[in-house]
């Protein structure tokens, strides 16, 4: 399986006029970095000594951050508190490109933005602090949502719903959501959860991963021939164009519907640092590329070197046009003589 060249410089030269527009559950995660020499005298635990801090953009954040760095402009669509937490995650996004008016964020008195703190030494997570309160949207706030996305799908050349089940992303909405796009013609992708997975019908691809395609369907997913005919239970029942299983150190196998034709990509990754946010760089690559014109083929296989690259990164990582193309060449999924 290999890529044109000429296919990919195309795909390229067409993603800063792409727009994708993201919508699902923002988080602010936060980094204390530092180093352990001694146990705490108050009880049997590391004493961390913090040298460094930072904030990035988690959930359904990354998937910004991912298109940013691929050079697409994205449509947020979110909820934040009016704490300081939602603040600095809004100013990140900002500084993350996204414009001022394609920003639409539901921002709540009442419920806190969502923050997640990891503790880091030595390369290593110590432990990880979740600050947040799970309440789903009011009717009255997804009908304002609708109303909005309404005024903003037409700018979009895809639309990706990144669930993490925080309360943003309802039942209703999320059915409510894919019937708008649908209405538009528009791309829709999904990086699922279990406890919304036979939701999401009649879109263009969902990407779960191995443990939570399982999960749905009560059973373990190992073998090729499991996935396969988890791919097809799936797919009989939400009807999407493709399925994507991604299955760690197995890689990732899709299943394109329409014509009944696997693909298993092995997985490229040479060293694994950090799986946060891979699912992330996963759905952000794949969409980006099939809105450019690339076959769901071709553009698994960029959302795998993509995937590839980011696990060997610290935290919620992100990848550049120059690393995807460096890395299809290195593996030799890049045809060069197109």
């Amino acid at each position: 399986m290999k890529i044109k060249k000429s296919s990919l410089k195309q795909s390229f030269a067409k993603l800063s006029n792409t727009k994708v527009l993201v919508i699902g559950d923002l988080i602010l995660d936060e980094y204390l970095i530092g180093s352990v020499e001694r146990i705490s005298p108050e009880a049997p635990v590391p004493v961390v000594w913090v040298r460094d801090e930072k904030q990035t953009l988690g959930g359904s954040g990354n998937v910004v951050q991912n298109l940013t760095s691929i050079g697409v402009n994205g449509i947020v669509f979110g909820r934040i508190g009016e704490d300081k937490a939602g603040e600095n995650l809004e100013r990140i996004l900002l500084s993350n490109a996204v414009a001022k008016e394609d920003l639409v964020l539901l921002k709540s008195k009442t419920i806190p933005t969502i923050l997640k703190t990891r503790i880091i030494a030595s390369h290593q997570q110590v432990c990880r602090v979740d600050r947040e309160e799970i309440i789903p949207l009011t009717k009255e706030e997804e009908t304002e949502i609708i109303i909005q996305l309404k005024g903003k799908i037409k700018d979009a050349s895809a639309v990706i719903l990144s669930d993490y089940d925080k309360g943003y992303l309802t039942p209703s909405l999320i059915q409510a959501i894919i019937a708008v796009c649908n209405a538009e013609k528009k791309i829709v992708t999904v990086d699922p959860q279990v406890s919304h997975f036979f939701l999401y019908k009649n879109i263009h691809i969902m990407t779960p991963n191995h443990h939570e395609a399982g999960k749905a369907l009560g059973k373990k997913l190992v073998t090729d021939a499991e996935i396969e005919n988890a791919c097809r239970e799936i797919a009989k029942e939400l009807t999407p164009d493709a399925m994507m299983i991604t299955r760690g150190e197995k890689g990732m196998s899709i299943y394109e519907r329409t014509t009944d034709l696997f693909y298993h990509i092995p997985t490229v990754a040479k060293e694994v640092f950090d799986v946060t946010g891979a699912g992330d760089t996963v759905i952000t690559t794949y969409t980006a590329f099939v809105a450019t014109g690339m076959s769901i083929k071709e553009a698994a296989l960029v959302s795998n070197v993509s995937a590839g690259i980011v696990v060997g990164k610290l935290g919620a990582a992100t990848v550049t046009q120059t690393e995807i193309e460096d890395a299809l060449k290195n593996l030799g999924y890049l045809d060069e003589e197109s």
